[in-house]
């Protein structure tokens, strides 16, 4: 016959275990990893002279806001050759 209210047992806990979704975390580590990069574009752009900055139509006030607009892959690029970045590296100062 059909038991209507079945007697109440208890869980195990392993049987009620369930993986907790990763989501949040993998889009913490995004954002995180997102914003290292932009910071270190913001960084390698500050770090070049004027004149370069101009070549590329950026003006050094616009710097954070162009860095912005970047997508995920152009943030993951890296903006000049390691000629340049030693030069600015050698003179030992930003150029005014």
């Amino acid at each position: 016959m059909f038991n209507a209210n079945p007697p109440h047992r208890p869980r195990s806990h392993t049987s009620d275990y369930r993986p907790r979704k990763t989501g949040g975390i993998r889009r913490w580590l995004q954002t995180e990893f997102r914003n290292w990069e932009r910071r270190k574009m913001i960084e390698t752009l500050r770090g070049m002279d004027d004149r370069l900055l101009r070549d590329l139509g950026i003006d050094r006030s616009d710097i954070p806001r162009v860095v912005d607009g970047f997508t995920d892959r152009e943030l993951s690029m890296r903006p000049v050759s390691s000629d340049v970045e030693f030069d600015v590296k050698c003179r030992g100062h930003r150029a005014a």
